[in-house]
């Protein structure tokens, strides 16, 4: 082993380093191994060239008609997106993975999503936020424009995943209830280790005397965006002052208190900062999505010590805890009850404690360290910090 920190790979189809990739997920890892004493080492599975939209391509080019009746370029948006998941694309990806796992001295090996398959003699963990079986529910997935025997394939190859990994390391205890009920893993063997951010907690000063929400997503329909600005409207009728600032893809939004700031992007540093000022002057962070695995975007708000009505469907009630709500997100009443509820400053002010105590479980680094330990591989400097020591194993899970 290196004397310097272990060397540990980490796959992803796509560049480690880049924060652009799966909302920063990879990276996340990535710098948080750093910060724990490992050495990361970027393992991109993707197929080079021109070869991986191909792939994409041709596979979802076979299977448009079993997508979804509506406009001919959201159609063909839905056959790419099903040939991103298909078996053609996982293939080679797994053999990209293990060429490149191969020829590269490693201590451990952490696998982001099961897309692909890495056999490698080194120990590895695979790392994701959920299971085929669990995302085969969802329409925004587009697992429907793949035949039958395609997902069993991709089940098939998740499974084999799970039975090589030393451990399953999921983001939530909604997908690590899934491996071990639907994959036959055992219980043992999957670990609950959460997501981060790398926004250093902080305890800015704010008013709660007036309602200040602040709505994230750039899927404006599946981060439940309408229902948020129609909710907000009622709200109000019992707080005139309260004010809604929106952020990320969504349409000009002409209603009073209602501000549109569009997308901005943290790797600019002045749409960074911008996004910072919303964080700290808001009061409430709302984003109720219709499905949600584990939003990174719920960590972002308790490094900045603010509470979060989310969402129950997926698994990101597990990374708000006691430090906010999450309504039924179909339920507009649900939704506007949580969101009156911290309207009140008292309330408001409660949930925030929460959540500030709660940041320091959602870093990166923690995230990491909680991936070497599942590695058995050392951590440097500090004592290992449960993710939620109430959840435990997963079959203690909610």
């Amino acid at each position: 082993m290196n004397p310097a920190g272990p060397r540990i790979g980490v796959a992803f189809p796509g560049d480690p380093t880049d924060p652009r990739s799966w909302s920063g997920t990879p990276y996340g890892v990535f710098r948080g191994l750093t910060e724990a004493g490992a050495e990361p080492v970027p393992l991109d599975v993707s197929a080079p060239g021109p070869l991986e939209p191909l792939v994409a391509g041709a596979t979802g080019l076979a299977h448009l008609r079993r997508t979804a009746p509506g406009h001919p370029v959201e159609r063909l948006r839905q056959a790419y997106s099903a040939g991103l998941i298909g078996p053609p694309l996982c293939s080679v990806r797994s053999h990209v993975g293990n060429r490149r796992v191969r020829r590269t001295p490693l201590d451990g090996v952490i696998q982001v999503g099961t897309g692909y398959r890495i056999d490698t003699g080194v120990p590895l963990v695979t790392y994701e936020d959920m299971t085929v079986i669990q995302g085969l529910e969802y329409p925004y997935l587009h697992w429907s424009a793949l035949p039958r025997q395609d997902i069993d394939r991709r089940v098939s190859t998740q499974r084999r995943c799970y039975q090589a990994a030393q451990a399953i390391c999921m983001t939530n205890s909604w997908a690590a209830t899934s491996a071990r009920d639907d994959y036959d893993v055992p219980a043992e063997k999957v670990h609950v280790v959460g997501v981060g951010t790398h926004e250093e907690p902080r305890r800015p000063e704010r008013s709660w005397s007036t309602p200040r929400y602040l709505f994230i997503g750039l899927e404006w329909e599946r981060k439940n965006g309408p229902r948020v600005v129609r909710c907000f409207q009622r709200i109000r009728e019992f707080h005139p002052d309260a004010r809604l600032d929106l952020v990320g893809s969504h349409p000009e939004v002409e209603e009073p208190g209602v501000t549109c700031h569009g997308t901005l992007r943290r790797d600019i540093p002045e749409e960074g900062a911008h996004l910072r000022r919303l964080f700290d002057e808001a009061t409430c962070f709302v984003m109720p999505s219709l499905f949600e695995p584990s939003a990174v975007v719920y960590a972002e708000a308790a490094a900045a010590g603010l509470p979060s009505i989310g969402t129950g469907v997926g698994g990101s009630a597990d990374l708000i805890g006691d430090a906010g709500l999450v309504p039924d997100p179909t339920d507009d009443e649900a939704v506007f009850d949580a969101m009156l509820e911290l309207a009140d400053p008292a309330r408001a002010a409660r949930l925030a404690e929460r959540a500030a105590a709660r940041a320091r479980l959602l870093t990166w680094r923690a995230v990491a360290e909680r991936l070497l330990r599942a590695l058995d591989r050392p951590v440097r400097g500090r004592e290992l910090m449960d993710y939620m020591p109430d959840l435990g194993a997963v079959g203690a899970a909610r």
